[in-house]
């Protein structure tokens, strides 16, 4: 049976074709200059360096008054600047893939980040003005509002594939590194149809309003505990019987006239004085938050700031262990979390802390 009829066009993926611009601004009556290869970039003479430079962020300017490109900025101006690729041009883009494999994802990138009117500017061009940037920084991005020669720049973008392995720990790194240089961690995923989507990295702190284990009294502990003690084992976890008393509403759910503790729930009361800050419930509970099984939502958790019936959780939090292996399943988890309206959250024990870095598509 075949689906619903659809009322609306399909999106154009872009091809970008070599040879043929992408700008609808009229050519120069004079063609321009070929690059060509100079220490391990492409030159280009002046006057038209200096304008590329200064006006659209460009190159890195030399003593002779021309400009430096990466190969990313040679196709750049090659589509949107009416500059001929580098001789011999039928053959050079085949050339630049046989020993640069990362030409394909570094070009879709600075397309679609330029895209607004926005600057990119690769790394290799701002060893001199940016000392500390991260290894695993691509470029730096300025809005197409700032002054790029006098402001710092908004984000850093760091460039992935969709099947690349992750390292979260590595991921954590880069993202502190970015936040202490006063930007934004900017990511920019490519799959194999050479489309882009953009997301934004933040550490984020989730904190609730629930009473927690710490804010018991000495009766009210031991009511927690004796309770505990006396819940019975149903599969998935324990029930207890009378909850007259039960001073944690936050924590297990009222059901058969009494309340069933997960065994998260279970092992986190009679244990939390020994608990360390590297277990994530822990952590959360903590924090005051309410925590609901994930599993509708592919995740571990759903945690809430209030009580259940008065708001949806804003947050989907997932585990370490058992977090997505490659950005393509990070996407997938994005695409869940964000569908619903909720902030997509990886937990990762640093430091003898739990960091929770959020992941959220820009475009």
């Amino acid at each position: 049976m075949a689906g619903r009829e659809r009322k609306f066009a399909p999106r154009l993926r872009t091809t970008r074709p070599l040879g043929e611009t992408l700008t609808t601004n009229t050519p120069p009556a004079q063609p321009l200059p070929s690059p060509v290869a100079r220490d391990g970039f492409w030159h280009l003479p002046a006057p038209l360096a200096q304008r590329l430079h200064e006006k659209s962020a460009l190159g890195s300017p030399i003593s002779d008054g021309g400009i430096l490109l990466t190969s990313e900025e040679v196709m750049f101006c090659h589509w949107y600047r009416h500059v001929p690729l580098p001789a011999p041009a039928e053959s050079w883009f085949d050339d630049q893939v046989a020993h640069l494999p990362e030409i394909g994802m570094r070009t879709v990138a600075m397309d679609v980040l330029r895209n607004g009117g926005e600057l990119v500017v690769p790394r290799q061009h701002l060893n001199q003005r940016f000392q500390d940037l991260h290894s695993s920084t691509w470029a730096v991005r300025w809005e197409r509002h700032e002054p790029w020669t006098k402001n710092g720049g908004y984000s850093q973008v760091r460039l992935q594939h969709t099947n690349d392995l992750l390292d979260w720990d590595e991921l954590h790194a880069w993202v502190v590194a970015v936040v202490d240089a006063g930007h934004v961690p900017e990511l920019c995923v490519v799959d194999d149809e050479f489309d882009a989507t953009v997301y934004h990295l933040q550490l984020t702190s989730p904190k609730g309003v629930h009473r927690t284990v710490e804010q018991l009294s000495d009766h009210e502990h031991s009511v927690v505990q004796r309770s505990c003690k006396n819940a019975k084992s149903l599969r998935g976890g324990y029930f207890l019987q009378s909850t007259e008393e039960w001073p944690l509403p936050a924590v297990g759910v009222e059901h058969f006239s009494g309340r069933f503790l997960r065994e998260e729930e279970q092992r986190y009361l009679l244990t939390s004085q020994q608990q360390t800050y590297d277990d994530v419930y822990h952590d959360l509970s903590r924090r005051g938050l309410l925590l609901r099984p994930g599993f509708k939502y592919g995740c571990k958790w759903r945690v809430y700031e209030q009580e259940v019936h008065v708001e949806h959780a804003p947050w989907l939090v997932q585990r370490l262990a058992d977090a997505p292996a490659t950005w393509e399943e990070v996407c997938l988890s994005i695409r869940l979390a964000e569908g619903v309206n909720k902030h997509w959250l990886c937990a990762i024990p640093h430091s003898g802390q739990i960091s929770y870095l959020n992941i959220h598509r820009s475009t």
